[in-house]
């Protein structure tokens, strides 16, 4: 297997003068790591030396870190084009060219790189990792980043830089490459610094790219180019696209040039420079100093996940490192990253000085308001998947964001789904490759797993309904949240690329696999950059219907009525070898225990995971052999009994040994109560101010209302702020339980309804007879009731016709880690518009709910299929129960029920960037709208292009 570990000996001079972190001599690191497998690779390569004098000083040192059977990327220059001489040590790869001087390349053994080197014709051996196997030369015949079919491996970091800057120098009128900032780095061994931070390098691309005020006016598309450093698919089509574009390739793109700044930014140099033999790599390089194996790692140099350290509203989980450069008052000080930054309980600069220079940076950009970043994933059916990130989005943001994914989806569907199809036979090799020999599966096993091949090129939804969980501190989602909370406003996307996660030791370049990569990516930027030159509304038909809603203030959350108590927080990480039988890590949680936080991430592939409370009982798991494939789970559990739990970790079954980290973390008070912890205690950061309610979801929701002739309802029915006896005629108004019980619902004291529906979405007034003998009287004469969150518990005190089979009994208000259909009815009229894939009420963490406690209601399917309705959805728990479902009579009136929508905002766990009002997803939107009887419609610059139908 090629072990492409190489330094760059022709480092831009950019480069050149980033300062180091502490240098020392090789003889002070070979005293201070003689008992690390660092001293003992050192001491190979010292021992391993070539005698030759063609071999640079770097090569030598890298013969000497390698294993024997390993090949290096090798550029051999010639004294004269003795190229036979070199036949011997040829394969599909061997290169040569002789401008600008005669050279070839090659991979190359240990033992055959000194056979070579002694050879009279051969002047110098130097490493050229990278895709263009004559990049050090200046030769660039082929473009600073080759197609594909032309390249020799996955592009390198060094061949990256040096890459673009040739870009740079050739078409200066459209780029500018600029440097945001510093990751952490490595410990590198041959420069022997104890640190060595690589450049944050952004590609900007326009026309006219030095003037400075067009620039500031373009509207400007952001890609995230592999953030993950072993998911490389998005760094591999993003340079492409760059050269494709600046070749002539892209005309569409190219054409929108004078309008639009299109940005490629490298967020993870650390993961991809980390394949090189002269750094150290540790995953955990605080923790254990274990060295790992030189690949492109999914972490930085300080071992952390650079995937979770953005600033996001809501919660965040209490282990990860949220950079906000800020500082710890949340206000911009001064021009870069402020100095109160804070310094404790957690160093951010140390440990997160990439994120916080990425989020400074960004925030220096007008404009911004297209985005995405470009992920990798284990086997999938889809090959490509748009995820939607975590965040508040009105009706005309939904239809936005969809709009871009029809569009990606047809298009990259378009593009590679005949090729996906006819390579399906190389896909299951693949896939049983990565079983017997990634995992050690026995070869008569592996039917026994479930390993998907692609039947689609594209599928989208939420970040739930696309890879089956979600999480805090994105950077799409810090991106996307609002700019008073701190974000950007971004519509943002995340897509994520089959077959582009790290399975073995090191990841092996396979053309034709990179190519469709490749393809489907590109074609993903061409969709995301036109998309942001098109005007998207749409618009709620409603046909002069009105509907009122349930107000009350018991749903507000203000950071003002947040009391906050000191508490402790303990962390600690354990690396685990896992194998095929399980492995155990204890955590004790003492009483008073406010928030247990797990986090398992195997560098080396999927896992299967279980999380056990004191009492031995599994409170959370994952298989990656039966569910979607994971190498990270995460969880976090409010408030958690004492005692000992337990994380449990194997792989997914063969007799190939694994790695795992187990970070925990214990957020703890002494004090009898705590309502929330204080974020300075656990992050270091004073709480954003913030006053939110569900309720806003209804005023947003009015603004896209219109009578079917294009007008806004409230414009063609009066004025507001008339509550009941006949005088309700806004498209949609707030009444409160008292208006209700006063007969706000109907006209005079007749039972003529003064509005068609109702929508109710807490339980207020349950307990008050007279307020729910109005809800049973709207019903009976004909009125909607929909019935969402804590308001389905209204379900079981109802006595009129359609109700009264139904007893409080019969409806639970449960909690999950996130509110999904496990099952639904496609044919259901409340899901008309919907995709089976779409599944998750609303988006957790933005709320507050720490992807463990969020709140749903539901309907025991027996008696609510015996009142004669029928299901939408059902959700399986402690007990199944009915989610989405309607009782409806002949003429379409009746009672909906949507189990969860718009819960309250969660207060109890920390949240120093504040709470968004809502998270309502365009799958129970789309139910609520179905279920009032209302028709969406979508117009793309003007024209219609789709319609959610009605239950009409």
């Amino acid at each position: 297997m090629p072990c492409y570990q190489v330094h760059d000996e022709r480092t831009h001079s950019t480069e050149l003068d980033r300062s180091k972190d502490i240098p020392i001599s090789r003889r002070q690191f070979v005293r201070l790591s003689a008992a690390t497998a660092g001293a003992v690779s050192l001491s190979k390569g010292v021992a391993a030396e070539s005698t030759s004098s063609a071999p640079t000083e770097l090569y030598d040192f890298v013969l000497g870190r390698v294993d024997e059977e390993c090949e290096i990327p090798t550029l051999v220059e010639l004294r004269r084009p003795a190229f036979d001489a070199l036949e011997p040590y040829s394969d599909d790869y061997f290169r040569t060219t002789t401008d600008p001087t005669i050279a070839a390349w090659l991979r190359l053994t240990p033992t055959e790189a000194r056979d070579v080197a002694e050879l009279d014709a051969v002047d110098t051996l130097k490493f050229s990792p990278g895709s263009n196997p004559f990049w050090r030369l200046g030769e660039y015949a082929n473009g600073a980043f080759p197609p594909v079919d032309d390249s020799v491996d996955y592009i390198d970091y060094e061949q990256m830089v040096d890459g673009i800057h040739h870009l740079e120098a050739e078409h200066s009128d459209r780029v500018r490459v600029r440097s945001w900032g510093q990751s952490p780095g490595h410990e590198n061994l041959f420069e022997e610094t104890a640190s060595d931070p690589r450049e944050l390098w952004v590609v900007e691309v326009t026309n006219d790219i030095d003037d400075e005020t067009a620039f500031q006016e373009k509207e400007k598309v952001f890609f995230s180019l592999s953030i993950h450093g072993d998911e490389r698919s998005g760094a591999e089509a993003g340079s492409r696209f760059v050269q494709r574009l600046l070749d002539g390739d892209e005309p569409t793109v190219e054409a929108m040039l004078d309008h639009v700044v299109l940005l490629f930014a490298y967020t993870n140099p650390d993961g991809f420079s980390a394949r090189r033999q002269e750094y150290l790599v540790n995953d955990d390089p605080i923790g254990d100093p274990e060295p790992e194996n030189n690949s492109f790692k999914r972490v930085t140099g300080t071992g952390v996940d650079p995937n979770r350290g953005y600033p996001t509203v809501g919660w965040v989980n209490p282990a990860y490192y949220p950079a906000e450069p800020n500082g710890r008052d949340l206000q911009d000080d001064m021009p870069g990253v402020d100095d109160d930054v804070p310094t404790s309980p957690k160093e951010y600069e140390e440990i997160v000085p990439d994120s916080l220079d990425i989020v400074e940076a960004l925030r220096g950009y007008d404009n911004l308001n297209y985005g995405s970043d470009l992920h990798g994933m284990f086997w999938s059916s889809n090959f490509i998947e748009g995820l939607i990130v975590n965040d508040q989005y009105d009706h005309g943001e939904l239809h936005d964001i969809y709009e871009l994914n029809r569009r990606a989806n047809v298009r990259v569907r378009d593009e590679i789904e005949s090729d996906l199809d006819a390579r399906r036979e190389q896909f299951e090799a693949l896939n049983r490759e990565y079983l017997i020999d990634g995992y050690g599966v026995p070869p008569e096993y592996v039917d026994r797993y479930d390993t998907s091949v692609p039947e689609s090129g594209y599928e989208y939804g939420t970040i739930f309904d696309t890879i089956q969980y979600t999480t805090s501190g994105t950077l799409i989602s810090w991106m996307s949240h609002p700019e008073d909370q701190g974000g950007l406003g971004v519509t943002m996307m995340a897509h994520e690329m089959g077959w582009d996660n790290r399975v073995f030791d090191r990841m092996v370049f396979r053309p034709w696999l990179v190519d469709l990569q490749a393809r489907g990516f590109q074609e993903v930027i061409r969709t995301v950059t036109e998309h942001a030159a098109n005007d998207v509304t749409a618009d709620i038909r409603t046909g002069n219907a009105t509907t009122a809603y349930v107000e009350t203030d018991s749903l507000t959350r203000r950071s003002s009525a947040l009391s906050f108590e000191d508490i402790d927080t303990t962390t600690a990480r354990e690396k685990l070898g896992v194998g095929k039988q399980w492995t155990a890590s204890s955590v004790s949680v003492p009483d008073g225990t406010h928030e247990l936080s797990i986090t398992v991430d195997s560098p080396t592939g999927p896992i299967l995971t279980k999380l056990r409370d004191g009492s031995g009982r599994v409170v959370r798991s994952h298989d990656s052999a039966s569910d979607r494939p994971r190498r990270t789970a995460e969880w976090s559990i409010p408030t958690p009994s004492s005692g000992e739990w337990t994380v449990e970790v194997k792989t997914l079954g063969g007799e190939r040994e694994g790695t795992a980290t187990v970070d925990r973390t214990v957020v703890s008070s002494t004090a009898d109560t705590v309502m929330s912890p204080d974020p300075e205690s656990v992050f270091g950061y004073e709480q954003r101010s913030y006053s939110v309610s569900p309720l806003a979801y209804f005023s947003d929701y009015e603004a896209y209302m219109t009578d079917g002739r294009g007008r806004k309802s409230s414009e063609t029915r009066g004025h507001h702020g008339q509550h009941g006896n006949g005088n309700i005629t806004d498209g949609m108004t707030g009444l409160t339980v008292e208006d209700i019980k006063d007969g706000a619902l109907f006209r005079g004291r007749s039972s003529r309804l003064a509005v068609e529906n109702l929508v109710v979405s807490h339980a207020d007034g349950a307990d008050d007879d007279a307020y729910v003998r109005e809800l049973d009287r709207f019903v009976s004469n004909g009125g909607t009731l929909v019935l969402t969150d804590a308001g389905v518990s209204h379900l079981g005190l109802l006595e009129n016709d359609l109700a009264a089979g139904i007893t409080a009994d019969d409806v639970t208000t449960f909690e999950s880690e996130i509110p999904h259909f496990d099952r639904r009815n496609d044919d259901h009229p409340l899901l008309m518009g919907t995709r089976n894939v779409q599944r998750e009420f609303f988006n957790v963490p933005p709320l507050g709910y720490p992807i463990a406690n969020a709140p749903a209601t539901g309907v025991a399917p027996t008696a609510f299929e015996d009142a004669g309705g029928t299901v939408a959805g059902v959700t399986d728990g402690q007990e199944r129960l009915v989610t989405a479902g309607s009782i409806r009579r002949e003429d379409g009136s009746g009672i909906h029920v949507i189990g969860g929508m718009l819960p309250p905002a969660y207060q109890r766990v920390a949240h120093p960037f504040g709470m968004l009002e809502y998270t309502a997803t365009f799958l129970s939107h789309t139910m609520l709208t179905n279920a009032l009887g209302f028709t969406q419609r979508r117009y793309v610059n003007g024209d219609l292009v789709e319609t959610f139908g009605t239950l009409d």
